[in-house]
C-alpha cells in the first residue's frame, strides 16, 4: 500500500496545482523550506512539493513507543517537504498536514509520539493524526492496526471511518 500512498499524494499535489495554482504561505526567513518558490508578494512565498532525495521514516518513533508504526505514515510524511493542503473530503473541510522542512518533520514526529501517549493514557486505539478539521475537537487519523482513515474526536477516539485506506482517502480529497 505504501507505493499507492506515495502515488496518491503526488497526484494530490498535482491536482492542487492544476485547480488552485501555486499555493501561498507566509514567508519566514528563519524557517525556510526547499519547497519554497520565489516570493509572491510582500510577506508570502509560493511553494511546490519538493521530493526528498532520501525519504524520512518513523522507525525512531516506533522504537521510542515500542510499537509498530503503520507504513502509510512514513509514506505520507516522509517523501516530500510541502505546505499543508486545504482540502475537502465529502463535505468535511480539513487541513492535510505536511512537513515543511527537516525541523518540521522532527516536530511532527514528536507530536505524533505525544498523540500516542495521550491515546494510551485514555485507553484508546492507536492512531496517527493526518489532518486537522475546522472543528478543532476533531482530527482525521489513521488507525494503526487497520490502516483505515477515520474521523476522531479528541480524547474520545474514532467516531467513524472515512476511507478504507490512506491511498483511497488521498485520491478522494479535493483541494479547496
Amino acid at each position: 500500500m505504501q507505493d499507492q500512498v506515495e502515488i496518491a499524494l503526488a497526484e494530490l499535489f498535482a491536482r492542487q496545482l492544476r485547480m488552485r495554482g501555486v499555493p501561498l504561505v507566509e514567508h519566514d526567513e528563519t524557517f525556510s523550506s526547499p519547497a519554497e518558490l520565489l516570493p509572491a508578494q510582500a510577506g508570502t512565498v509560493g511553494w511546490q512539493a519538493w521530493q526528498r532525495p532520501e525519504p524520512g521514516d518513523f522507525d525512531n518513533v516506533a522504537h521510542a513507543l515500542e510499537m509498530p508504526v503503520h507504513a502509510d505514515i512514513s509514506a505520507l510524511f516522509g517523501h516530500y517537504y510541502a505546505g499543508n493542503i486545504e482540502a475537502c473530503f465529502k463535505g468535511l473541510f480539513l487541513t492535510l498536514l505536511q512537513p515543511w522542512n527537516e525541523q518540521d518533520f522532527e516536530r511532527l514526529q514528536q507530536n505524533q509520539i505525544a498523540h500516542q501517549l495521550m491515546m494510551k493514557k485514555l485507553k484508546l486505539a492507536a492512531s496517527w493524526f493526518l489532518a486537522t478539521c475546522k472543528d478543532d475537537q476533531k482530527l482525521v487519523t489513521l488507525n494503526n492496526a487497520t490502516g483505515e482513515v477515520q474521523l476522531e474526536r479528541l480524547g474520545k477516539g474514532s467516531i467513524g471511518v472515512l476511507a478504507p485506506n490512506l491511498a483511497t482517502f488521498l485520491q478522494q480529497l479535493e483541494p479547496c
